[in-house]
Protein backbone atom coordinates (compact mmCIF):
# COMPACT_ATOMS: atom_id res chain seq x y z
CA UNK A 1 0.00 0.00 0.00
CA UNK A 2 2.41 2.34 0.70
CA UNK A 3 4.93 1.57 -1.92
CA UNK A 4 2.24 2.65 -4.31
CA UNK A 5 1.28 5.84 -3.00
CA UNK A 6 5.09 6.78 -3.28
CA UNK A 7 5.28 5.14 -7.10
CA UNK A 8 1.96 6.98 -7.82
CA UNK A 9 3.68 10.48 -5.80
CA UNK A 10 6.45 9.96 -8.13
CA UNK A 11 5.14 9.41 -11.15
CA UNK A 12 3.14 12.41 -10.74
CA UNK A 13 6.36 14.81 -9.57
CA UNK A 14 8.01 13.54 -12.83
CA UNK A 15 5.19 14.06 -15.06
CA UNK A 16 4.53 17.92 -13.26
CA UNK A 17 8.09 18.29 -14.03
CA UNK A 18 8.01 17.11 -17.28
CA UNK A 19 4.91 19.16 -18.28
CA UNK A 20 6.52 22.10 -16.56
CA UNK A 21 9.60 21.93 -18.53
CA UNK A 22 7.74 21.95 -21.90
CA UNK A 23 4.65 24.81 -20.82
CA UNK A 24 7.36 27.49 -19.85
CA UNK A 25 7.12 31.23 -21.39
CA UNK A 26 9.73 32.48 -23.33
CA UNK A 27 12.46 34.03 -20.89
CA UNK A 28 13.28 37.66 -21.96
CA UNK A 29 14.85 40.77 -21.37
CA UNK A 30 15.80 44.48 -22.83
CA UNK A 31 17.86 47.04 -22.09
CA UNK A 32 17.41 50.14 -23.44
CA UNK A 33 19.99 53.07 -23.69
CA UNK A 34 20.01 56.19 -25.86
CA UNK A 35 16.97 54.96 -28.20
CA UNK A 36 18.35 51.76 -28.75
CA UNK A 37 16.22 48.62 -27.31
CA UNK A 38 19.07 45.95 -26.59
CA UNK A 39 16.65 42.38 -26.69
CA UNK A 40 17.48 38.87 -25.41
CA UNK A 41 15.43 35.82 -25.66
CA UNK A 42 14.99 32.08 -25.06
CA UNK A 43 12.21 30.21 -26.80
CA UNK A 44 11.74 29.21 -22.78
CA UNK A 45 13.10 29.65 -19.48
CA UNK A 46 13.19 25.99 -18.23
CA UNK A 47 14.83 22.78 -20.22
CA UNK A 48 14.87 19.29 -19.79
CA UNK A 49 18.26 18.34 -19.60
CA UNK A 50 19.92 18.05 -23.20
CA UNK A 51 17.14 19.95 -24.98
CA UNK A 52 18.24 23.32 -27.66
CA UNK A 53 18.33 26.31 -26.07
CA UNK A 54 16.65 28.29 -28.79
CA UNK A 55 18.58 31.94 -28.82
CA UNK A 56 17.50 35.81 -30.23
CA UNK A 57 19.37 38.88 -29.68
CA UNK A 58 17.76 41.89 -31.55
CA UNK A 59 18.64 45.35 -31.81
CA UNK A 60 15.83 47.64 -32.45
CA UNK A 61 16.31 52.00 -33.07
CA UNK A 62 14.08 53.59 -31.13
CA UNK A 63 14.82 56.87 -31.87
CA UNK A 64 14.26 59.93 -34.79
CA UNK A 65 17.48 59.67 -36.51
CA UNK A 66 19.31 56.38 -37.92
CA UNK A 67 22.10 54.66 -35.97
CA UNK A 68 25.08 53.09 -37.84
CA UNK A 69 27.15 50.05 -36.11
CA UNK A 70 30.11 49.06 -37.35
CA UNK A 71 32.47 46.15 -36.58
CA UNK A 72 36.19 45.25 -36.64
CA UNK A 73 34.87 41.68 -37.87
CA UNK A 74 32.17 40.39 -40.10
CA UNK A 75 30.42 38.94 -36.77
CA UNK A 76 27.82 41.37 -35.73
CA UNK A 77 26.53 39.51 -32.86
CA UNK A 78 27.73 36.82 -30.17
CA UNK A 79 26.34 34.72 -27.73
CA UNK A 80 27.69 32.79 -24.37
CA UNK A 81 26.55 30.87 -21.56
CA UNK A 82 27.72 31.50 -17.77
CA UNK A 83 27.40 29.39 -14.95
CA UNK A 84 28.01 31.67 -12.32
CA UNK A 85 31.12 32.88 -13.41
CA UNK A 86 32.53 30.95 -15.90
CA UNK A 87 32.04 31.23 -19.12
CA UNK A 88 30.96 27.77 -20.32
CA UNK A 89 29.74 28.33 -23.95
CA UNK A 90 30.17 30.83 -26.44
CA UNK A 91 30.11 31.58 -30.23
CA UNK A 92 31.14 32.43 -32.36
CA UNK A 93 34.17 30.28 -32.14
CA UNK A 94 35.92 32.10 -33.98
CA UNK A 95 35.96 35.39 -36.31
CA UNK A 96 36.94 36.80 -39.59
CA UNK A 97 38.54 39.79 -39.07
CA UNK A 98 37.50 41.90 -42.62
CA UNK A 99 35.04 44.46 -41.24
CA UNK A 100 31.01 45.06 -41.33
CA UNK A 101 28.63 47.92 -40.57
CA UNK A 102 24.86 48.20 -40.48
CA UNK A 103 22.90 51.41 -40.37
CA UNK A 104 19.05 50.76 -38.76
CA UNK A 105 16.51 53.41 -39.31
CA UNK A 106 14.29 54.74 -37.30
CA UNK A 107 11.64 51.85 -35.89
CA UNK A 108 13.71 49.18 -37.47
CA UNK A 109 15.36 46.08 -35.93
CA UNK A 110 17.78 43.49 -36.44
CA UNK A 111 17.73 40.00 -35.06
CA UNK A 112 20.39 37.21 -34.55
CA UNK A 113 19.25 33.90 -33.53
CA UNK A 114 21.51 31.00 -32.94
CA UNK A 115 20.65 27.51 -30.79
CA UNK A 116 23.22 25.83 -28.21
CA UNK A 117 22.77 22.06 -27.61
CA UNK A 118 23.96 21.82 -24.13
CA UNK A 119 27.64 21.14 -24.64
CA UNK A 120 30.71 22.73 -22.66
CA UNK A 121 32.89 24.42 -24.58
CA UNK A 122 36.05 23.55 -22.49
CA UNK A 123 35.19 19.83 -21.53
CA UNK A 124 32.72 18.94 -24.01
CA UNK A 125 30.60 16.71 -22.57
CA UNK A 126 26.91 17.86 -21.84
CA UNK A 127 26.87 21.12 -19.26
CA UNK A 128 24.71 19.54 -15.78
CA UNK A 129 21.46 20.44 -14.22
CA UNK A 130 21.67 24.32 -12.42
CA UNK A 131 20.70 28.31 -13.46
CA UNK A 132 22.76 29.50 -16.13
CA UNK A 133 22.90 32.95 -17.72
CA UNK A 134 22.62 33.24 -21.67
CA UNK A 135 24.11 36.23 -22.48
CA UNK A 136 23.62 38.35 -26.18
CA UNK A 137 25.86 41.44 -27.48
CA UNK A 138 26.95 43.18 -30.58
CA UNK A 139 30.56 42.24 -30.80
CA UNK A 140 32.44 45.04 -30.79
CA UNK A 141 36.14 44.88 -30.46
CA UNK A 142 37.22 46.34 -27.92
CA UNK A 143 33.98 46.23 -25.84
CA UNK A 144 32.53 49.60 -26.50
CA UNK A 145 29.40 51.10 -24.03
CA UNK A 146 26.91 51.45 -27.60
CA UNK A 147 27.12 47.54 -27.79
CA UNK A 148 24.82 46.46 -24.72
CA UNK A 149 25.16 42.82 -23.16
CA UNK A 150 21.77 41.56 -22.24
CA UNK A 151 21.26 38.66 -20.23
CA UNK A 152 18.53 35.99 -18.82
CA UNK A 153 18.59 33.35 -16.96
CA UNK A 154 17.24 30.12 -17.79
CA UNK A 155 17.44 26.71 -15.28
CA UNK A 156 18.17 23.17 -16.00
CA UNK A 157 16.27 20.66 -14.76
CA UNK A 158 17.21 16.52 -15.26
CA UNK A 159 15.27 14.58 -17.89
CA UNK A 160 12.29 12.69 -17.09
CA UNK A 161 14.30 9.50 -17.26
CA UNK A 162 16.95 10.50 -14.62
CA UNK A 163 14.02 11.57 -12.54
CA UNK A 164 11.88 8.55 -13.11
CA UNK A 165 15.25 6.37 -12.09
CA UNK A 166 15.67 8.24 -9.04
CA UNK A 167 12.07 7.55 -8.04
CA UNK A 168 12.51 3.71 -8.57
CA UNK A 169 15.79 3.59 -6.48
CA UNK A 170 13.75 5.65 -3.65
CA UNK A 171 11.10 2.85 -3.88
CA UNK A 172 13.98 0.30 -4.05
CA UNK A 173 15.27 1.70 -0.96
CA UNK A 174 12.53 1.80 1.07
CA UNK A 175 11.33 -1.38 0.35
CA UNK A 176 14.44 -2.89 1.74
CA UNK A 177 14.65 -0.77 4.69
CA UNK A 178 10.93 -2.15 5.37
CA UNK A 179 12.42 -5.77 4.89
CA UNK A 180 15.37 -5.22 7.86
CA UNK A 181 12.62 -4.01 10.05
CA UNK A 182 10.31 -6.89 10.00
Amino acid sequence: MIRKKIITILAVLVLGTVQLAKATPVDSNSIFKDDIEYYIQTDKAIYDLGETVEMLYRVTNLGIEDVTFEFAYQQQCSFEVWDAETRIWGWPKQVNPAGSIFTLQPGEFKEYLKDWDMMNDNAGTLVTPGNYDVTGRLAYFPIHDRYVPVSVQIEIIPEPSTLLLLGVSLVGLLACNRKKKK
